[in-house]
């Protein structure tokens, strides 16, 4: 498959006021953070991307793939669906085994269905309680079935762009999944309020009243403050488990 690359060109805030970015490209293994208040736009710019917008949402903004206006079939087929999404509440409504649905996705897609074991041996390294693969998906709690889809989109989904609606109360392991994503070559669009997956990212996008204001590129400091952060959370993480567990924390 040949690179991809993610282009967004700007629209207008809500007061039709036009974004201080006129055009900003993405690349394949890129994690970008998009921040800001409450209310500021940030999930209007995930619907746009979503939607390959064409200058007919309300932002006005456009999405290129590889530099041109992408094919109309890619916003109405599912089937050559390029845009794969995680958020905070997902939950399966099918009725069969981990290992089932696994199969039959790979299948679907050409794969070999014994891909399956990989997803899960993936998922489990996502998520502090072990996923069995004879389980109904319907009994996943909310933190295994989003490392199972995590998983699932790195090993078995063609979907070379990821969009993810704050997950960092998702109850799994947050940058090992950005990392996982990336590190298959996904361009990962992250909406967080989370200072950890923030700077975890190249660049963030700074929203507000709707409007793209400016691009941050993570320093050098930045980065150094998440390794910080990072080694914060994996004592919390811990410290989490062992209370979990049912255990005396010395």
């Amino acid at each position: 498959m040949k690179t991809l690359t993610l282009t967004i060109i700007g629209g207008v805030d809500k007061d039709g006021v036009p974004d201080a970015i006129d055009e900003m490209e993405i690349g394949e293994g890129e994690i970008v953070g998009i921040v800001g208040p409450t209310g500021s736009g940030k999930s209007t710019l995930i619907g746009d991307i979503e939607q390959f917008a064409a200058g007919d949402m309300p932002s006005g903004r456009r999405i290129l793939i590889n530099g041109q206006e992408p094919d109309p079939s890619l916003r109405t087929d599912p089937r050559k669906k390029l845009v794969a999404q995680l958020s905070q509440n997902m939950h399966f409504l099918a009725d069969m085994s981990v290992r089932e649905f696994l199969r039959m996705h790979a299948k679907s897609r050409g794969k070999d269905p014994d891909l399956s074991e990989k997803v899960i041996a993936l998922a489990n390294t996502l998520t502090g309680e072990p996923i069995n693969p004879e389980h109904q998906l319907t009994i996943l709690s909310g933190g295994q079935s989003r490392a199972l889809m995590t998983a699932d989109i790195a090993v078995i989904s063609d979907s070379p762009i990821v969009l993810i609606d704050e997950i960092e109360n998702a109850g799994i392991k947050k940058q090992e999944a950005l990392r996982l994503l990336a590190g298959e070559g996904k361009i990962v669009v992250v909406v967080t309020h989370d200072p950890m997956l923030a700077l975890m990212a190249s660049r963030r996008i700074v929203m507000k009243n709707g409007g793209m204001i400016k691009v941050i590129n993570t320093s050098d400091q930045e980065h150094r403050v998440f390794l910080d952060i990072e080694r914060v959370d994996g004592w919390l993480t811990a410290l989490r488990e062992t209370i979990r567990q049912g255990e005396v924390v010395a």
